[in-house]
């Protein structure tokens, strides 16, 4: 055998080891949990109540409740809750690019902070606890509903881009629940 051939046997064993070292390390985000229960089944045991908002955040904080709702218990079964999600919204808008000649703003981005809190149903035990950012761009037109229009499907947009933030982070605290 040629000192080449060697080297290149040594490379694939070293790599080989290692990857079979951390296989273990390893498990599938949406396998079963450590109890061994399915994560979709415990994902479908939180409850997203519906919360009192600002009258400024209603359409937000439906989409919000709606795509949580979807993201958490896609298939609609009716199961027993054992969870209790609680959902704040901080809202805030602002208008990076500006028309010079017209004064209007052209753009507008949406930036939202959802505060997340993962309880058992009394409220005595705080599962896990945290904070979900995004931010979305629309255009603003000189038509008012187009600007409406768009304005809303920034919202959407943010609602989804938050719920799927929000469902990732508690199917990975749920994962390791026992």
């Amino acid at each position: 055998m040629s000192s080449l051939n060697v080297k290149g046997f040594a490379r694939f064993a070293v790599v080989a080891g290692l990857a079979l070292g951390l296989s273990a390390c390893f498990r599938p985000l949406y396998g079963p949990t450590a109890s061994g229960e399915s994560l979709q089944a415990v994902l479908a045991s939180i409850d997203v109540p519906e919360l009192k908002w600002a009258d400024s955040q209603t359409r937000i904080s439906h989409y919000i409740r709606s795509e949580m709702i979807y993201a958490l218990n896609g298939s609609g079964s009716d199961t027993p809750k054992r969870y209790v999600l609680n959902l704040s919204l901080n809202q805030q808008i602002t208008s990076p690019i500006v028309d010079t000649v017209t004064g209007q703003a052209q753009t507008a981005t949406i930036i939202g902070n959802l505060a997340y809190t993962l309880a058992t149903p009394d409220g005595s035990k705080v599962v896990t606890a945290g904070t979900a950012t995004s931010q979305v761009t629309y255009e603003r037109f000189p038509q008012r509903f187009a600007t409406v229009r768009a304005a809303r499907d920034a919202e959407i947009r943010l609602a989804k881009a938050l719920a799927e933030q929000t469902k990732t982070r508690l199917a990975a605290t749920l994962a390791t629940r026992s």
